[in-house]
């Protein structure tokens, strides 16, 4: 047995070297367990090659928040939960100017970062609880909280308020 484990290991030690730990809470490079709903590409300080990827799990793994709010495409107020949008920049150590989000229909809007940061504008992922689907907006809707700040109520923020995201491009 031990002739055999001596010829596995040069086998077996590049595969250790190169498989980064995707539980590593800072590697976010790292291939995703599930599939990957969002990249989020550009001057990021936590990444030498400039890309963070992410799955439903670690987009979960972040700091969780809730808005309540109607928006111009739903008839009611509805619960949203996800991370927000300053948060996970500052996990990445995001450096830019600007943020372009473009959705699965290659619908590109550029996101205000001083809104972003000013206000708690979150990447929702659940819908009153459940997980939203590509036909429900989902998986990733940016969300405003127009009804606890009037102020958000313009069709600038509105059109911010991609659906279906599936990219972030931070930018100086």
């Amino acid at each position: 047995m031990p002739s055999l484990l001596k010829r596995l290991i040069p086998l077996l030690l590049p595969v250790c070297l190169v498989s980064p730990s995707v539980n590593a809470a800072d590697d976010w490079q790292a291939l995703p367990a599930n599939p990957i709903i969002l990249t989020v590409a550009g001057e990021l300080g936590c990444c030498p090659q400039g890309q963070a990827l992410f799955d439903l799990q670690r987009l979960d793994a972040l700091p969780q928040v809730e808005v309540n709010t109607q928006t111009p495409w739903t008839e009611q107020v509805d619960s949203y939960q996800g991370v927000r949008l300053s948060v996970l920049l500052d996990e990445l150590k995001a450096q830019g100017q600007r943020i372009d989000a473009t959705a699965l229909n290659d619908y590109s809007m550029l996101l205000n970062l001083q809104v972003a940061s000013k206000y708690p504008v979150i990447l929702a992922t659940r819908k009153n609880g459940k997980i939203m689907s590509v036909r429900d907006k989902g998986p990733i809707w940016v969300i405003y909280p127009l009804n606890d700040f009037p102020e958000l109520r313009k069709e600038e923020h509105h059109q911010a308020m991609v659906w279906q995201l599936k990219s972030l491009n931070i930018a100086r």
